[in-house]
């Protein structure tokens, strides 16, 4: 008989960088596991490299992770003890319909508890008295388990997510098979020394896998549905260079966050006559994660603050054919039947927080009202999904991305730093700023990357 498994809601966020007001730290993991926007045509992929497809709710859950820690799909989903589940390389996931549209809707199955079942009584299974059986003077003592957690395996833990993805330790570091081991609630660590050094030093055990062999999953391929597209696994991450291109005011005279009107029109045209196809945060987030294809030369107009000077910004951008990305206030710039109506006419509105502070400097419950708060707000006057965030004075740090994620947010942006989007600067990506100082063919120039120009203001990256 199998033993007893238990399983925990899936979460991907440190629980020691924020706090939602009002909620416990364990909360925080469970409320943004699934804040991905991008879709396929029929949220169903097939991953050729095993063979096997994924589809909703698990293909979202899936997204939330990175290969690394649950691997592939092993099974088709089936139904397991009258419950739908489905098995990766290093994790299991189970649908519970009772949570349906809920963040417990997708659970994960406690795979080191069940494959370290039986050896409780082993010496390295045994719990320790925190300070007296201290490993190592920098050792982390974890009460809960009465284990400990010490180099090399606490720095992956820590920067891969911590608890609420693989749980406490419930053992101390052994050697099984020649490897240096460790077990955890949710995974097993190993460190495998022929790559020292390099990121694959530190790997999760196939427990997913494992787990398959011992309830007598078939593993095999399977044919690719003719409605499934296939998942794209590229050997080096997705990159594409975005000019993401950052306003604030229009009028006269110009200066450095101020573009004339006639500017502006002649960069718009400029823009077109060389190619660029302006996108939305959406459509570059579906490229970029999901997969859609992508203009040959895409390009996004963010306007930041809700300038009032940007509505007529706006009916120029109309009569290009041209969408753009407001990141507003809700209760400051422009009035809020205007940011409705900028919705309907297809642009796209972000927030970017209540009061404009610069987030690393505010407590968590200030934090959180910026942009929790805001997003609902936003939502509630325009209709529209409230789907990116903009940092004030693209000022962030760990804390803030946090609070970010959390609130429910697909992506994020700041400001400079280039035109290379990439998955891992999913809550960073960066922009371009547009000065009205520029002259067009130093815009040109800024845009094809051959001018060089930066002017942040000194205390914030902006």
């Amino acid at each position: 008989m199998r033993p007893c498994v238990r399983f925990v809601f899936v979460g991907i966020f440190a629980l020691t960088l924020f706090a939602i007001p009002g909620q416990s730290a364990g909360s925080l993991a469970e409320t943004g596991a699934t804040n991905d926007c991008w879709t396929t045509s029929t949220g169903r992929v097939y991953v050729p490299e095993t063979g096997h497809h994924i589809a909703e709710p698990f293909l979202s859950a899936w997204r939330a992770y990175d290969l690394s820690i649950v691997g592939y799909p092993v099974s088709e989903p089936l139904e397991v003890d009258g419950m739908t589940v489905q098995y990766f390389e290093r994790a299991r996931f189970e649908r519970h319909p009772e949570h349906a549209g809920t963040e417990y809707e997708v659970l994960l199955t406690l795979l080191g508890n069940w494959i370290s079942a039986g050896h409780e009584g082993d010496p390295e299974f045994a719990p320790l008295a925190g300070g007296i059986d201290q490993p190592d003077p920098h050792a982390d003592y974890y009460s809960e388990t009465g284990h400990y957690l010490q180099t090399p395996f606490r720095d992956y833990w820590r920067k891969n997510g911590g608890l609420p993805v693989f749980g406490y330790p419930i053992s101390e570091m052994l050697i099984e098979d020649g490897y240096l081991v460790q077990y955890f609630e949710r995974a097993r660590f190993e460190r495998h020394p022929e790559h020292a050094g390099t990121p694959y030093e530190i790997q999760l055990g196939h427990l997913g896998r494992e787990l398959a062999a011992a309830d007598g999953i078939d593993q095999q391929p399977v044919p690719q549905a003719e409605d499934a597209v296939d998942f794209r696994a590229d050997p080096e991450p997705r990159s594409y260079r975005i000019p993401v291109l950052m306003y604030h005011r229009f009028g006269a005279p110009a200066e450095r966050y101020t573009v004339t009107y006639w500017d502006f029109e002649q960069q718009l045209i400029w823009l077109r006559d060389n190619g660029y196809t302006p996108i939305t945060m959406l459509e570059a987030y579906n490229g970029l994660f999901g997969g859609a294809p992508l203009p040959e030369k895409p390009a996004i107009l963010t306007f930041d603050d809700g300038w009032p000077s940007q509505w007529r910004a706006a009916e120029i951008l109309d009569q290009y054919g041209f969408k753009g990305v407001f990141f507003v206030h809700p209760d400051r710039g422009m009035a809020p039947e205007q940011f409705h109506d900028l919705a309907a006419r297809g642009h796209e509105i972000g927030s970017h927080s209540y009061t404009h502070p610069a987030l690393t400097t505010v407590p968590d419950e200030q934090l959180w009202r910026e942009v929790h708060d805001s997003r609902d707000a936003l939502a509630a006057i325009t209709g529209a999904n409230i789907n990116f965030f903009a940092y004030p004075y693209g000022n962030w740090d760990e804390r803030v991305i946090a609070a970010v994620k959390a609130a429910g947010y697909c992506g994020a942006v700041h400001a400079w730093d280039g035109q290379q989007w990439t998955p891992e600067k999913r809550w960073i990506e960066p922009r371009v700023e547009i000065s009205g100082t520029l002259t067009l063919s130093e815009f040109a120039a800024l845009i094809d990357q051959s001018y060089q120009r930066s002017e942040r203001p000194t205390g914030f990256r902006h």
